[in-house]
This record gives C-alpha cells, sequence and structure tokens, in this order.
C-alpha cells in the first residue's frame, strides 16, 4: 500500500503508471478490473469538480487505457473498509473524511456486508498541512514537509492529543508546545489557528450529513483524520467517540468494494434520461436515453450543427428541466452524466474530435 501523491497535476500519469509497476512486482497476475476513488469533494455537483473528475478519467481510460473502471466515492470506501474490518455493527455509521484542503462528512445505513450511502456533504477549505508550514516559515517543499509533518503526528500524537484538548477549551494553554520539527516548536495556539478553517468546514459537513439524526458510530479518516482536533470537533457535533481509520482507509475499502466483500449503494438520485428526436420513415420519433452516472457515456451521439442548437430538455424523474447550452463548436458529442451527492449530477458533452468537454451542472436548473 503506497500513499505518496503527485506535485502537479501533469506528474499524474506518470505517477499512477509508476505505482502500479510497483504494485505489479509485488502481486502480479492480470488484472481483470480497477476500482478508482474519487474525492466526495469532485462530487458536489458543480463545474470545478466536475472538471476534476474529468481530467482523472481521461488520464485512466485514454491515457492509460486501464480496464474495467469502477468509480467509487472516497466516503463510502471509508465506511465499506469500516464494515469489512468488523469496526461497524448494523445500524447508522458517519464517516468523515479529512484530505487536502477538503473535508466531508457521509451519513451510511449498515446492514451486514451491505452500505447504503443516505447524505454526503463535502467542503473545499484551507489546506491544514499548508497553514502549519507557513506558520513555522518552512522552506521544503509542501509534499516533503507534508511527510515530516505526518510522522512528527505519529511520533509525538500521545502528547498532542493532552495538551490540544485542553487548548481547545482553555486559550491559557495556547501557547503550551505540542510538536518539536527541524523548524522549531509547534505551538497548541498555531495548530488552532491552522486548524480553524478545517474545523468550521468539517462542521457544516457533519451537521448537513446528519440532518438532525444521531449516528450509532462514528469514525474519521484521511491524511489528517488522526489530528486530535478532528475529535474535539466531530466529537461535540455528535456526542460519540470518534474512531480513526487511517490515511488508508479509502483504499483498502475499494478493494473490498471491487472484489464484491461489501456492497455499496449510493445516495438515491434522481433518474436522468435524455429525449433526443429523430425521423423514421417520415414521422418525427422520440427515443428517450437513461444518462447512467455509473457508465462511462450514453450508447448514442449527439450532432451539433453549423447553425448551432436551440434550447433543449432533458427529463429528471419525467420532469423536463431546460438545458442551455454555448455556442458548441459543430459536430459530434458524447454524452454522459457524472454523479453529484445531491441533485441529478454533471451533464457532459466530449467532442469526439478530441478537446475539452462541456460541463454543464443539472442540480442548479433541478432544485431550489
Amino acid at each position: 500500500m503506497v500513499w505518496p501523491t503527485p506535485a502537479r497535476d501533469r506528474d499524474l500519469p506518470l505517477f499512477l503508471s509508476d505505482l502500479l509497476k510497483e504494485g505489479r512486482t509485488r502481486m502480479p497476475g492480470r488484472i481483470v478490473g480497477t476500482a478508482v476513488v474519487v474525492s466526495d469533494a469532485w462530487l458536489d455537483g458543480t463545474t470545478e469538480g466536475a472538471r476534476a473528475h474529468e481530467r482523472l478519467r481521461g488520464v485512466v481510460l485514454d491515457g492509460l487505457g486501464w480496464p474495467d473502471v469502477s468509480w467509487l466515492g472516497q466516503s463510502a470506501c471509508q465506511a465499506a473498509h469500516c464494515v469489512g474490518s468488523g469496526l461497524a455493527d448494523d445500524g447508522t455509521l458517519l464517516v468523515c473524511a479529512l484530505g487536502e484542503g477538503t473535508v466531508g462528512a457521509a451519513l451510511c445505513e449498515v446492514s451486514g456486508a451491505h452500505v447504503r450511502v443516505v447524505r454526503v456533504r463535502a467542503a473545499r477549505c484551507a489546506d491544514f498541512e499548508a497553514n502549519v508550514a507557513e506558520a513555522v516559515a518552512a522552506t521544503s517543499p509542501a509534499a516533503a514537509f507534508a511527510e515530516r509533518f505526518a510522522e512528527v503526528r505519529r511520533v509525538q500524537g500521545r502528547r498532542a492529543g493532552v495538551v490540544l484538548a485542553r487548548a481547545w477549551t482553555h486559550p491559557r494553554y495556547r501557547e503550551a508546545p505540542v510538536y518539536r520539527m527541524s523548524e522549531g516548536t509547534v505551538t497548541a495556539g498555531t495548530l488552532i489557528d491552522a486548524f480553524a478553517g478545517a474545523a468550521g468546514a468539517l462542521r457544516a459537513a457533519v451537521d448537513g450529513a446528519l440532518a438532525g439524526t444521531v449516528p450509532d458510530r462514528v469514525a474519521a479518516a484521511g491524511r489528517i483524520g488522526d489530528f486530535p482536533l478532528v475529535e474535539a470537533v466531530v466529537g461535540t457535533a455528535t456526542g460519540r467517540a470518534v474512531r480513526s481509520l487511517g490515511a488508508e482507509a479509502a483504499v483498502r475499502g475499494a478493494l473490498l468494494v471491487g472484489s464484491g466483500a461489501v456492497r455499496v449503494t449510493p445516495p438515491e438520485r434522481p433518474a436522468v434520461r435524455l429525449p433526443l428526436h429523430r425521423v423514421r420513415n417520415g414521422l418525427l420519433d422520440t427515443e428517450r436515453v437513461r444518462l447512467d452516472p455509473a457508465a462511462d457515456f450514453a450508447p448514442v451521439l449527439v450532432e451539433i450543427p453549423a447553425e448551432g442548437i436551440a434550447p433543449f430538455d432533458v427529463e429528471l424523474d419525467g420532469r423536463g428541466v431546460g438545458v442551455r447550452l454555448p455556442r458548441l463548436r459543430p459536430g459530434t458529442y458524447r454524452v454522459g452524466l457524472r454523479p453529484a451527492h445531491t441533485g441529478p449530477g454533471v451533464l457532459v458533452l466530449s467532442p469526439t474530435a478530441g478537446g475539452e468537454p462541456f460541463l454543464y451542472p443539472l442540480a442548479t436548473e433541478a432544485l431550489p
């Protein structure tokens, strides 16, 4: 199990190729499928999230040609890890994910080896590790500092838990030293200030996911899921002890889902269909093609004539919703739907001739 991350987007193809090669040396054999974990923040129904999702899809599907890819949400995989590891019995489970500048919370219902995701809320926020690096005037690259900071948290975690718990509620402990690094001593106040943005976003995500529900169990995962102040924020919001799953929980859960050991049902979404009008035998015929978020693209192509197209409708649970496209260049387009935690998702029109896809969030039109 490897947990490094590429420094830049353009490094992603090479990074994934090297990761696969390293894995193949440890576990040779035929690859029958690929499970890719997608950040919850990428499934928020916005153009920004869908664009990040599309970049990853382009690398994995077109650039690397990986076979039989299943796209899985981060929180669902972390919940699957809880189930597969025996950390969650039947009942409600709240999973919190804290990554690099993102936080998320998912309320799940567990029944045997089945996880049903009820609600997910995710948000972007100031990156905690970057804030700490800036506060201590770190001069090393961000990735190198994050790796050293994670090791310091692991080794000096016991003291940090005690000191930060006190400083969180008693300001007189803010100047108490917590971590000792090569850059100097990191105080409780420095850490509290650096975590403030993530703390606010995390509390909002937890409240939104719970919607008044008191979960039976609570877990936290991700790069900073084991940071002591996560327990302070989530424990206060839920009244439950928070179990730390580790940074690799989503990957381990994806393996369980991909192998069929744990089954995951995503949140309920409106059914989206694309009405296509054709002339057959001199008569106008309408075919309603379902857009499946689990599929890459629908088995049809849409042609944009030179004069452009008028606004058209998609159907959400049988109700027409207007889609106003910009003036796309003429040609044929593949049509797909990328999932979202709330609402129908994001409509994708990808030119078959190549180029950037057009993304249209349906949620903004479909929901009040």
